[in-house]
């Protein structure tokens, strides 16, 4: 079964704890939805996983 030809422009992201520096806790996804999900980690990042950048920080909550 082959995929369609939209799949190969699809972006992928994952969200990712210490700023990065951590594991992925979450993806390949949507960016839309790592960015709703990495609010549950605070600390976080949502990364592009094709080319590494970071397109979302997640706060770390102080308090």
């Amino acid at each position: 079964m082959s995929k369609c030809a939209c799949a190969k422009n699809r972006q992928n992201f994952e969200v990712v704890l210490e700023g990065g520096g951590g594991k992925v806790v979450f993806g390949p996804q949507s960016e839309v939805v790592c960015k709703g999900v990495s609010g549950r980690y605070p600390g976080s990042i949502v990364r592009n996983k094709t080319t590494g950048a970071t397109v979302h920080t997640t706060p770390v909550k102080v308090g």
